[in-house]
């Protein structure tokens, strides 16, 4: 006579059923709130950062714009400070510059400030320098070039 085995798989009743109770399910998804809210901070942190660095690259660009065109004009720069305004990277900001005596005879420092416009704290200070010597007088061409101009 043959027999029928019950399948392994086979339940008898629900009540041989087990699973996550609802006070399970509930501490697992406070976990997992947890664990997005601590990387949603993260992600903002970061971004936060990301946009204070390309404000202050800005800035430092502006600085060294400021100081490469008092080294490049032709008149030697006076002494004293100077404000204005300047624009990169679609943004407005402010600079101050300040032209001070060294401790070499013939060599000013250029000290310049830069800060996003209407903010209250400088972003930026850098600090270059310019002498004399470099200074070519009359029709040249200051720094690299000795020839001689002739109006167009």
């Amino acid at each position: 006579m043959i027999t029928r085995q019950r399948s392994c798989c086979h339940l008898r009743s629900f009540g041989d059923l087990r699973g996550f109770t609802l006070i399970e399910v509930l501490v697992a998804l406070v976990i997992v709130a947890l664990g997005v809210a601590a990387v949603m901070t993260s992600l903002v942190s970061s971004a936060d950062g990301t946009t204070r660095l390309r404000e202050r690259s800005f800035a430092e660009w502006v600085a060294v714009n400021r100081i490469l065109e008092t080294r490049l004009a032709k008149e030697f720069p006076a002494l004293g400070s100077s404000e204005g305004k300047a624009s990169m990277g679609g943004r407005d900001f402010q600079w101050r510059q300040r032209v001070e005596r060294t401790a070499i005879d013939g060599v000013v420092a250029i000290v310049v400030e830069v800060r996003a416009e209407g903010a209250p704290d400088w972003l930026v200070t850098l600090r270059g320098g310019r002498g004399e010597d470099l200074v070519v007088s009359g029709d040249a061409d200051a720094l690299w070039d000795t020839a001689m101009r002739t109006p167009p």
